[in-house]
């Protein structure tokens, strides 16, 4: 799972290019630091390939971020970037949440 949290953290770095709003500072910045943050804590834990729960924590924690981003700074009349920005968020905080939930699962069985 932490593959497509990395390739949405990714994505998140490239909407504001592909989807045209990267001439709002907030939105380009607010996407381009959440996405690396996503796509690099999902990254080590493919490279690292551990059982560590950091990593799903911290994707939890960014993507919590990208869903209030746009209140936050201020872009949430831009409709594309504040739905890029929320959908994204609530996918990977999901895909993270699940992982820790399954990884608690196996921890129980003896």
């Amino acid at each position: 799972m932490f593959w497509a949290n990395m390739i949405l953290g990714l994505a998140l770095m490239a909407a504001p290019f592909a989807l045209g709003y990267s001439t709002n500072p907030a939105a380009l910045w607010g996407s381009l630091v959440v996405g690396a943050v996503i796509a690099i804590a999902s990254g080590y834990k493919a490279y690292t390939k551990t059982a560590e729960l950091w990593e799903d924590w911290v994707d939890i924690v960014a993507g919590v971020i990208a869903i209030v981003l746009p209140f936050l700074f201020g872009f949430n009349t831009l409709a594309v970037a504040m739905w890029t920005s929320i959908v994204l968020g609530i996918i990977v905080v999901a895909i993270a949440a699940y992982d820790l939930y399954a990884h608690r699962s196996v921890a129980r069985q003896p």
